[in-house]
Order: C-alpha cells, then structure tokens, then sequence
C-alpha cells in the first residue's frame, strides 16, 4: 500500500463523487491540452506585436484625363439634320458626328463662286487690254467668256477707231503743212520776180518810158504776194500746233485709256480678293455642316438636341474626351484619412468593370493632394465633406482582358487603395482598448 495512486483509487471508491473527483489526478491530455493553448497565445502575442500590414485608405474614383475634353459645336446657325453618334461610342478620327441641313451654306458658296468667276473674267479681260494679248482660253465660264469678249472687242474697236481719228487728223495737218511749204516756196519765188519787175519798172518810170501807174500796179501785185507768204508762214506755225495738240490729244487718250484700264484692274482684283475671301469662309461654313471628331475620343454627351432642332453658333453640341491622352485616377478621400495621405504613396487601383480577383489591379502613386476640402449634399439631409485626391497610373497590364484596343476609358469607376505606411497587427487590439480608457475617464 505504498503507492499513492492505488491508495487514491481505493479511497476514492468510499468517497462521495465530489470529494473523489477532487482526489483523482488531472488527465495528461487536459494539461497538455492547456500548455497548447498558452503557447498558441503567446506565439499570437509575439506574432501580432512583431508582424505588420500595409496601412491603407480606401476611397472611390473614377478615371479621368488631364487634358481638356473636346466640345464639338457649329460654327454659324444651323438646322440639325442628323445625329450618327451615341453617348460611350468609340469615334475615330473624322467620323461624321452629326450633320446640319447645307442649304444655305451651299447657296451662299454657290453665289460667291459665281461672283467670283465673273470677278476672275474680268481681270483677265483688262490683263488682255493692257498686256494686247488675248487670254481667253486661260477662262472657264463659257457665257462670261464670251461676254467679256465681246466686251473686249468693242473697247478695242472704240480705242482703235479713236486712235486712228488722232492719226488721220495728224497726217491731214501733215499734208497740210506740206502744202503750205510748198505754197511758200512758189510765193517766195513770185515774190522775188515781182521785186525784179517792180526794180525794172521803176528803172524805166524813171526815164518816162513806162507810165507811173504801171509801176504802182506792179507794187501791188508785190504787196499782194508778200502778204501771201507772210499768211502762208504763219499758217505753217498753226499747223504745226495743231499737229502738237492733236499728237498730245492722242498720247493722252492712250495714257488715260491704259491708266482706267489699270484702275479698274486694280478695283477688280482687290473686289475678287474680298470675294475670295468671303468664298473661303462660305466654304469653310459648308464643310462644317457635317460636325466630325478631330481625334481618336469617346462620346462623353451629347446635347438635349432632335433632328430637326435649330442650333445656334457655337452652342456645344459633343463633348468627347480623347483616347489617346494619359488617364489619372481622381478619388474621394474622407478629411480623417488625408492627414496620413502624401504625394508619392503607392496605390492598388480596383476598376470595377474588371474584378480584380480575375483581371489584377492598376498600379499608380498620389501625384496631388487638393488643397482644400469639397462639400457636397447628403441624400438626407446635411453636408458631406471630401479630399480629391489625383493617382497617377504607373502599371496598367490587366490580366486575360478581352480582345480590343481599348481597355481603360475616362469615367471607369474604381476603388482605390492607398498605401500610408505599416502598421503591426497587435495595433488592431490595442488601439480600440486605448481609445476607450482614454475616452471613458470622463465626467462628461
């Protein structure tokens, strides 16, 4: 009876339960069980105080573009005929947006064509009377043409004629001149035989053999022809200024002709570059009827306008935002986060048009921190109070996308997740126990 375990036993079956369950030696397995449980506890401890996790701010976003979005708007009034786009539609560059009724843009152009042809004739209408060589064939229009030379022709017979009018009149007073030398050339002659003659007569009067009378008959015939000549001179002199003035007369016609003729040029090419340039813009007009993309973009809105609506100038129509221009997150951050939050933090981007459990996340980092908070109305009542925060994306390889060349649009919602610093897990447990002593120690 020197064992203790078999003097315990033979006890125990004379005890009452109670008192032998108090005598019966504990299991191996519950205190085993019990050191298990100790060390599982101080292994969770040392784990929680020395393990950490990422430190993470979660906040909602969408994607967004730094570039300005497009805004497709008419130039001048217009009808609207039709709408060929929808809103989210992916547009290449030039697809046809919509397109305004091209009435009166075509008839504006149409007029102004017209001018314009007509106002191009004409130049080389006057370019043929300056340069005296015939242009015609360098002319389109065929009825305007012909118009113009006809016109042509009759200011060239009108100066023609006129020019030979001078020239006829020139050599009639050359004639004339002519004639009149030659008149005094005879009356010179007759006037020297008269002088002889009346020498002679005189010569005889002297010695009474021929009457005086007939000497004084003689010296008049010599006046009479001497006043001839002097009439014949002086005709020669008119003559000849009259030859100068109608030589100026002619000169001046042709300068005055030709200097109309450059005025008019001059008129008419400055009127055909005033129309020209109003074609351009009646061109301009027209081929802005049909409203395209200017670039590879995304149909953001579309304006409260029907087919058959009237626009007006510059009244925005599309707005699109580009495919091609860089993407950035801008998430909502709430003011108790922001103050961990600086530039340069990591950040996992969840989109949710892709779950990432399938497709991975965007890799990005905080490239700007609003400097102030935003309000925004509660849907019961109360404002709200926001920080935008802008990620820029560093890696966006998504997992087994589906085929296509655009994955990440402007106005993809997301998550974001953004990456503070590390926190140890026993932080978890004891900032809660913190927080309440602190706050509970309180009057009020």
């Amino acid at each position: 009876m020197d064992n203790p375990k078999k003097i315990q036993q033979l006890l125990g079956e004379f005890l009452p339960h109670a008192q032998a369950i108090e005598w019966r030696e504990p299991p191996r397995s519950s205190r085993l069980t019990l050191y298990v449980l100790l060390a599982m506890v101080l292994t969770a401890i040392v784990w929680a105080t020395f393990s950490e996790m990422d430190k993470l701010v979660v906040g909602s976003g969408r994607l967004v573009t730094p570039l300005s979005n497009l805004v497709v708007q008419p130039l001048e009034p217009g009808i609207l005929k039709s709408i060929d786009v929808r809103v989210g539609q992916v547009v290449a560059k030039g697809t046809v947006l919509a397109t305004l009724d091209p009435t009166f843009a075509s008839a504006d152009t149409g007029q102004l064509q017209s001018r314009s042809d007509t106002l191009s004739l004409q130049v080389g209408r006057l370019e043929s009377e300056l340069d005296g060589k015939a242009k015609f064939n360098q002319w389109q229009h065929a009825t305007q043409a012909e118009l113009q030379a006809k016109l042509m022709a009759e200011r060239k017979a009108t100066y023609e004629a006129r020019m030979r009018q001078f020239e006829e009149s020139i050599q009639r007073l050359h004639a004339s001149r002519e004639t009149n030398r030659h008149d005094q050339k005879v009356l010179g002659q007759r006037m020297k035989s008269l002088q002889e003659i009346e020498t002679m007569l005189g010569s005889l009067e002297t010695q009474k053999f021929v009457a005086r009378a007939r000497l004084l008959e003689a010296k008049e015939k010599r006046l009479e022809v001497e006043r001839d000549y002097r009439l014949a001179v002086n005709r020669e002199k008119e003559i000849q200024r009259e030859i100068a003035v109608t030589e100026a007369e002619r000169a001046t016609f042709a300068k005055t002709w030709r200097q109309e003729a450059m005025e008019k040029l001059s008129t008419t090419l400055q009127e055909r570059d005033e129309v020209n340039e109003q074609l351009s813009k009646a061109r301009l007009r027209s081929s802005l009827v049909t409203l395209t993309a200017s670039q590879d973009a995304i149909v953001l809105e579309i304006g409260k306008k029907s087919v058959g609506s009237v626009l007006r100038d510059a009244e925005p129509l599309f707005t699109l935002v580009p495919l091609d221009a860089p993407l950035e997150l801008e998430m909502e951050v709430a003011p108790a986060d922001i103050g961990e939050i600086r530039v340069g933090d990591a950040t996992r981007i969840k989109v949710d048009a892709y779950p990432f459990q399938k497709h991975g996340v965007v890799v990005g980092k905080v490239s700007n921190i609003s400097a102030d908070a935003f309000a925004r109305q509660l849907p019961m009542g109360g404002q709200g109070f926001y920080y935008l925060i802008r990620v820029s994306l560093v890696d966006t390889d998504l997992r087994q996308l589906p085929p296509g060349p655009t994955h990440l649009l402007p106005g993809m919602t997301t998550t974001g997740e953004i990456v503070t610093g590390k926190r140890t897990v026993i932080s978890y447990f004891l900032y809660p126990v913190v927080r309440l002593l602190d706050e509970s120690l309180r009057e009020r």
